[in-house]
């Protein structure tokens, strides 16, 4: 059962506790597995991933049966259903059209004496993208890593997916990630799957991004391979926070928080009130829609190790709570939900109104999914578009514009005990000087 907390000495004890739920002994455990994993594919290439895949998914699978296969692909889509065609194909729409907003220009600025100052976007070469298997299949998470790489002008994407049964793939996967532009896609999952991206294999190609969410090893993975690869966060479990007034409807919100506490047993589901009768409401309206509930078992566990119910004297202090907390997702059901966003300072996303449930940016608003969570979103952002690109810096000094600095050049750059730098500064302005335009003559 949802606990309720009214006291805030409390309730803060419980959201650290919450936030930090992946910062464990158990964790170092796993990563000693997880550098195993990684050595040992860097070595053996795809010997490794197909050991690991026997071993982790069950799956024997041969150096051959590690892409899919192009009918595989083409059969997937006589496997969805139309509806399920469409629903991916709006979401497509939808998100492919925010990102497109958000793609970052490359700029000259012109300023006094000749000096040009600048900045160059480019896309990555490759990219890999990493669709969590398992429990549910995921198009969703195809369209909001595969679409932002396109965007972006990656020219190869790379995806990754653990094998299901007889080694098969979600259909609804495949589709998806046709739709986004994917043709090259392995089953391969977990560990040994970050390791193949990361390093390269005879069969996987070595990216320069990697992209996606995964299970606790799959987020180790990344974290050690960052350096090696890019990569656009660590993703811990799921987690929705909602602050909410008298005006909530305490059946939507409770629907809400099971939304989120499906997703693993570890996900986190919270409710931030100002009303005592809301709480006690919301926490019966949960317990009475997980009675039938498909996914009981782990969602009750969540609700269990990770649900909670404050009481608050008010928004202000359910905002000051939150912004400790920092949220992947963040619900105002609140009257005035626009009023309280001034309150809020940090969340991976946040969404305003009782029209508004978390589900809604999940699949097709248009902003990424992808988001920072464990308190990540204290500094860091959702995937996007820039998660795929990298910027150079673009810097031009004419003759006249060098020689105005070269003084606060030389000084600073004696400060620091670096002669040459000096000197590369004061040979071409003493050449200026001089009237020379040939290379200086070495003073030797």
């Amino acid at each position: 059962m949802l606990r309720i907390i009214t006291e805030r000495t409390e309730a803060e004890a419980e959201l650290r506790r919450i936030r930090d739920r992946t910062s464990t002994d158990q964790i170092v455990h796993k990563e000693a597995t997880v550098r195993e994993v990684l050595q040992r594919v860097k070595a053996q290439g795809d010997r490794a991933v197909l050991h690991y895949t026997a071993e982790f998914d069950q799956q024997n699978l041969t150096p051959e049966e590690l892409r899919v296969s192009g009918s595989e692909m083409d059969a997937a889509y006589q496997q969805v259903s139309k509806e399920l065609l469409n629903a991916i194909l709006l979401a497509k729409e939808q998100v492919e059209a925010f990102h497109r907003q958000r793609v970052p220009k490359s700029w000259v600025q012109f300023k006094e004496d000749e000096v040009v100052l600048g900045k160059r976007y480019r896309p990555v070469d490759k990219a890999g993208i990493y669709v969590p298997g398992g429990r549910a299949a995921y198009p969703s998470t195809v369209l909001m890593n595969a679409i932002p790489a396109k965007v972006a002008g990656v020219s190869r994407i790379v995806m990754v997916t653990p094998p299901g049964a007889d080694k098969a793939i979600s259909p609804a996967v495949l589709v998806a990630a046709q739709e986004a532009g994917i043709t090259e896609i392995y089953r391969v999952g977990g560990a040994q799957a970050i390791a193949a991206l990361a390093f390269g294999t005879e069969t996987i190609p070595k990216v320069d991004v990697i992209t996606g969410p995964g299970n606790i090893y799959v987020t180790l993975a990344k974290k050690l391979v960052y350096g090696t690869v890019g990569i656009d966060s660590l993703a811990g479990p799921s987690e929705v926070l909602v602050i909410a007034d008298k005006s909530a409807n305490p059946v939507h919100i409770a629907a809400d928080l099971l939304a989120q506490a499906e997703h693993d047993p570890m996900a986190s589901a919270i409710l931030l009130t100002t009303d005592s009768t809301l709480a006690h409401k919301v926490q019966a309206e949960v317990e009475l829609q997980l009675v039938d509930h498909p996914r009981r078992t782990l969602t009750e566990k969540a609700i269990a190790h990770y649900g909670l119910i404050v009481f608050v004297e008010s928004l202000a202090i359910a905002a000051e709570l939150s912004n400790e907390f920092a949220p992947e997702h963040l619900e105002l059901e609140v009257e005035d939900p626009w009023s309280t966003l001034d309150l809020i300072r940090h969340a991976g996303a946040i969404f305003l109104g009782h029209s508004t449930p978390e589900a809604v940016g999940d699949y097709l608003a248009g902003p990424n999914h992808t988001l920072p969570t464990s308190g990540a979103a204290r500094y860091a952002s959702a995937l996007g578009v820039e998660t795929f690109m990298k910027h150079s810096s673009l810097i031009q000094y004419s003759a006249t514009a060098l020689h105005k600095v070269a003084g606060a050049i030389d000084v600073l750059a004696n400060a620091e005990g670096l002669p040459s730098h000096a000197d590369s500064v004061r040979l071409r302005v003493s050449r200026r000087e001089s009237g020379q335009d040939g290379n200086p003559k070495s003073s030797t």
